[in-house]
């Protein structure tokens, strides 16, 4: 099924099609380029951010904030599985599932929709994979996020502006 562009919007031809991707690649490759010289590897959590927040949320600047905290308490509760059994023996675990069942409960009710939202239930569900369990860097995945919303939102914020400024008489 293909989506047919509306009356207001024209749609993509091949030739901008080939400038978006390459505008991607740059953006990408900068950013990746930047990680890898501050020594950051688990990148993968801001692609995850900027996935959900450009993907669904159309990269609205006034949609980052629920998606900038409901990705870090997601990490968090990732770390929480991974921790808390340390910590605590099974109760760690018997705890962790109380959270989870908190938050699906503000998820259903929903209650504190800045941090409790479908992107708190996404980094959830990446970071229980038992893969991600076994071999993620909780921190480093946090330095990644956090690196990723302040990139990519200082990047739609500037061409937001640029915009505004351009369409101004």
């Amino acid at each position: 099924m293909q989506h047919e562009p509306s009356a207001a919007t024209e749609p993509m031809t091949p030739g901008k099609g080939l400038l978006v991707l390459l505008a991607i690649v740059v953006v990408i490759g900068a950013f990746l380029t930047l990680n890898h010289a501050i020594g950051i590897h688990n990148v993968w959590a801001a692609f995850l951010f900027l996935l959900y927040w450009a993907g669904i949320e159309h990269a609205s600047i006034e949609k980052m904030v629920p998606c900038a905290v409901g990705a870090a308490l997601g990490l968090l509760m990732g770390f929480l599985l991974k921790m808390l059994p340390g910590w605590l023996g099974d109760m760690g675990m018997v705890a962790f599932l109380g959270a989870v069942l908190v938050l699906v409960y503000f998820q259903v009710m929903g209650w504190a929709v800045t941090a409790v939202n479908m992107v708190t239930m996404l980094f959830l569900t990446v970071t229980t994979i038992p893969a991600i369990q076994a071999d993620v860097d909780f921190g480093d995945a946090a330095h990644a996020l956090v690196l990723g919303i302040i990139f990519f939102g200082a990047l739609v914020w500037a061409g937001a502006s640029w915009q505004k400024h351009k369409a101004a008489p």
